[in-house]
């Protein structure tokens, strides 16, 4: 009886070690996917914004050298300021990073975003185009 009993216990010890090791398993993943579908819009928002600040910014800058005046240096004061967009994108991913989220997680994001506002391979060759 003795034997029969410990032999429950140890069945039992080990149904429970492989129920927490399923567990371990499958809620990180879960957690990833709950944390990228809460978020993928707003990232998309605040990614997009900041690329199209970075763009203006280096396209003012450009003019500036190319022709300074001081109509080129206002603008390009005032693209600095839309780099507040970048501020934004940039808090949004500590948090994102925070709740769990690694580089590749938040890269996948980034490309979701990406091909949300490209229609067709052109548009997605422009996003990652930086003319010059």
């Amino acid at each position: 009886m003795r034997s029969i009993s410990s032999r429950n216990k140890w069945a039992g010890r080990a149904l429970i070690f492989v129920a927490g090791v399923l567990v371990g398993q499958i809620a990180p993943p879960a957690w990833k996917w709950a944390v990228i579908s809460v978020a993928q819009t707003s990232y998309q928002e605040v990614t997009y914004k900041c690329d199209r600040s970075m763009r203006a910014h280096l396209i003012a800058k450009q003019k500036v050298e190319a022709a300074p005046s001081e109509e080129t240096v206002r603008a390009l004061e005032a693209s600095e300021i839309g780099l507040i967009d970048c501020q934004d994108y940039d808090l949004l991913r500590k948090r994102l990073q925070l709740f769990g989220l690694d580089e590749n997680a938040l890269g996948f994001m980034a490309l979701k975003a990406i091909e949300a506002k490209a229609i067709d391979l052109q548009d997605v060759i422009e996003i990652h185009e930086i003319r010059y």
